[in-house]
Parts: C-alpha cells; sequence; structure tokens
C-alpha cells in the first residue's frame, strides 16, 4: 500500500518481462506445468484427507504483519498437523518486484496476498473462489467488493482488506484561512485553496508521482463524471470529460499555483502525506483511517479530518475509491483441500478480527462489519462502502494501465506538456494489452 517510487519502478519493468510468461503459461494446460511446494493432497473430500505442505506469501502491512501470521500459522498447524504452511510475509516494495518473476518462473504460491489478479485469472493460473472456500466462509463477504473480484461472472479474486479514500484537511490551516466547511464543489475547493494559500500553506498536495497516480487520478475523473471504462467495460481514458479533469489540475498548478511544486513527481506517502502530518498542507488526498492514521499521522500535532470529494457539479452523486487488496489461489497439482482448509481458519471471526483491527483496515466480510459497525473510526468507513467506485480490475488489461498511469500521467503537469496527448498514449495501451 505504501510504495516508494522506486520500488515501483521495478515493479514495472519486471511486470513487462513477465507478461509474456503468463501469457504463454495460460495457453498451455497448468495442471503439470505448476511446480514448487504443491505437497500432495486428494483435492477434494473432507478437510481431515488433506496433507502435504502449501506455500503461503502475504504482504507486510505493518510490523505488526509477521507476527500476526506466525502465531495464526503456528495454530493452524496445530489444528491440522497434516498440512505445512511454508510462510512467507514480504513488504510491499519487494512484493512488487517479486511477484512477477515468481510469475516468469513458474514458482507460484499456493495463495497469494496482492493488489491485482485479472491477468492471472486470464491466463488460468488461478483457482475459482468457489472451489477454495467453504461455503458459509464465500457467503460471508460482502457483496459490494465481489463484481469487481469476478471476470465473466466466475470470482477469482478473494476479498482481504478495504480502504477508502476522501479530501482530508487540515482543521488549523482552515481555521486560520477562515475556511468554515470542506468543500463540495470544485468552486468551493478552489476558492477555499486560495483562502490557505494566503494563510501560508500548501493549499493542496496533488500525488501524480509513480507510487498511487491511478488512485488520485480516478478521484478527479470521478468527480467530474468521467471514469476508466464506459457502460460496455470499454477504455475511456482520454475522454472529453477526463480532459476537462487533467485540465482542471493542471490550472490549479501552473496557473494559479495552488498546489506543491512538481505534482507530477510527487508521491503520496513520502510526500503529500508527509507534508500533511507536518502541517504545511491544508488539503490532501487521504485514506481516512489504516495506514494513513497509524502510521503517517502517528505523532503529528495536525487536528485533522476528512470529507467526501469535491464534485465538479453537485448533480454527480457522491462517491469515494474502494481499494481492496485480495487473496487468491493458484492453480497447483493436490493443493485445493488443503488451500480450503487453510483459507477457512484465515477467515474464521476471531481470526480475521484481529488482522483488521491490528492494521486499522476495513474488512471484507460481513460477520467483521458487523463486530466492528460501532468503531468511532472504522464504523464511519464501512458506511462509505456502498458508495464505492472501484478500479477495472476485471479487465485483463488493467495492470498494465495501471502501471503505465503511474510512471506517465504526472508528465502531463509539466506546463510545456500536452494532457492530451497523454492521456491518448495511455488510452493506446488500454486497448492494445487486453
Amino acid at each position: 500500500m505504501s510504495i516508494r517510487r522506486g520500488a515501483r519502478r521495478a515493479w514495472r519493468a519486471r511486470w513487462a518481462r513477465s507478461a509474456g510468461a503468463v501469457a504463454a503459461v495460460g495457453a498451455v494446460g497448468l495442471a503439470a506445468a505448476c511446480g514448487g511446494g504443491g505437497g500432495t493432497s486428494s483435492g477434494s473430500g473432507s478437510s481431515g484427507s488433506a496433507s502435504g505442505t502449501i506455500s503461503v506469501v502475504m504482504a507486510q502491512y505493518s510490523n505488526l504483519s509477521g507476527p500476526y501470521w506466525t502465531s495464526l500459522v503456528n495454530n493452524f498447524e496445530k489444528a491440522n498437523p497434516k498440512i505445512k504452511v511454508n510462510l512467507k510475509v514480504i513488504d510491499w516494495n519487494d512484493l512488487l518486484q517479486q511477484v512477477p518473476t515468481m510469475i516468469s518462473t513458474r514458482n507460484y504460491p499456493d495463495v497469494l496476498n496482492f493488489n491485482a489478479y485479472s491477468t492471472f485469472a486470464a491466463s488460468g493460473l488461478l483457482q475459482p473462489a468457489k472451489d477454495v472456500l467453504s461455503p458459509s466462509t464465500e457467503a460471508d463477504f460482502e457483496s459490494s467488493f465481489l463484481a469487481s473480484d469476478s471476470i465473466k461472472g466466475t470470482q477469482y479474486a478473494i476479498p482481504w482488506i478495504a480502504s477508502v479514500r476522501a479530501l482530508g484537511y487540515n482543521k488549523q490551516a482552515f481555521t486560520k484561512a477562515g475556511i468554515t466547511t470542506p468543500p463540495a464543489t470544485w468552486a468551493e475547493f478552489t476558492a477555499d485553496a486560495q483562502k490557505a494559500k494566503k494563510a501560508g500553506y500548501i493549499p493542496y498536495c496533488l500525488p501524480l508521482g509513480s507510487e498511487e497516480a491511478q488512485a488520485e487520478w480516478s478521484l478527479w475523473m470521478w468527480s467530474n463524471g468521467g471514469g476508466w471504462t464506459d457502460s460496455s467495460g470499454n477504455f475511456t481514458v482520454n475522454s472529453a470529460k477526463n480532459l476537462q479533469a487533467l485540465n482542471f489540475l493542471r490550472t490549479l498548478s501552473n496557473t494559479d499555483k495552488l498546489t506543491e511544486p512538481n505534482p507530477g513527481s510527487t508521491n503520496r506517502t513520502d510526500g503529500c502525506w508527509a507534508e500533511f502530518a507536518q502541517g504545511k498542507v491544508a488539503m490532501t488526498e487521504v485514506m481516512p483511517l489504516g495506514t494513513f492514521q497509524t502510521t503517517s499521522m502517528k505523532g503529528s500535532s495536525v487536528q485533522w479530518s476528512s470529507s467526501p470529494w469535491p464534485r465538479s457539479s453537485t448533480s454527480i452523486p457522491q462517491f469515494t475509491l474502494g481499494v481492496q487488496d485480495l487473496l487468491m489461489a493458484f492453480k497447483k497439482p493436490g493443493n485445493t483441500t488443503m488451500v480450503r482448509t487453510f483459507l477457512d481458519y484465515v477467515y474464521q471471526k476471531g481470526n480475521y478480527l484481529k488482522f483488521v483491527k491490528d492494521e486499522g483496515f476495513l474488512p471484507t466480510t460481513k460477520s467483521a462489519s458487523a463486530a466492528m459497525a460501532s468503531d468511532p473510526v472504522t464504523g464511519e468507513g464501512i458506511k462509505l462502502l456502498p458508495s464505492a467506485k472501484f478500479y477495472p480490475g476485471t479487465n485483463p488489461a488493467w495492470n498494465k494501465v495501471q502501471s503505465t498511469v503511474q510512471s506517465q500521467l504526472g508528465t502531463a503537469m509539466a506546463p510545456s506538456a500536452n494532457p492530451s496527448q497523454v492521456l491518448g498514449q495511455i488510452q493506446q495501451i488500454a486497448q492494445t494489452s487486453g
């Protein structure tokens, strides 16, 4: 989630090299091709018949992640002595680099925690979720996640944790600037940014660098009625509404000087969030909970809050960007029953609640959501999920589109840049990568 620029560059390079390998593997039957760590199992039947070893690769969200998984795996193996778990907990920066290598070398884990799945599913590498989840576990997921986790009616991705995005604002900056309420429209946003500038703050920190440009850009596209795709799923990156949104950002930065210098190379975590925590920034995109609250704002004296994203017109319904990280199960000989046994254990209410609460994210299951509904922070985030919009992750081209946006969209912010040309280049990538 918190991904530094260098790691993103390495990820893009490795992903490009591995894309051909993924497609090649998908064209071949995988049952015999998959290697490494599969163990043996009947592949069906009761959990008691499962035996062997499975490899599990999980992301490290904080320094609590490793101890959590080590403890859970130890308890799981005591409860299921015939199943051994080869566990790896990898920092997100390293995970983004290592996953393409795993795929290109066919060293697939049995279970992977990642943030993209469609390329793997389209290449025939993943098991359907219904095959590796018991009916009761499958039925516990919030339905709002499932459409973006399915391709042609088959769910392959398994919702793990979620977050939402909102407009974060510095309460002290607003008071000093004479701003009484957060902006609801672009016009109010611009007026408030001008007041914040006069009060001595960076009015708005705009992170269009390589870390998560696709998140920031999603919010501005949607707030103008644009989007990644049309109702038929065709990419519309260079639509008139999207170009209008990009030109609004260019005016905000280049003409009105209401952002930090060089937003095209500014990242979210070590740029905007760091300066927001230092009290230099009046407004920026935030994750109202999760790692933003527990890491970026830890120890900060800034009093802050968040509000729905300002829209170009109030006729555009309010929304939030919903982001989910996923689990997925790769096809490997004889691993189905072992994986199902493991995942059912992971999603047991007590086990899952501990992870979500410790890490500060939104839950993806109904049982955990009900248990956390009264939490003063998480409860508010849970309420936002029904209005969440998601990335077009079901489209096999999304992985390539996302990495292209991360590397190229920021170049459109240069005063001499041609924003229409930049969006057109991304659109071309989208059309040729499916």
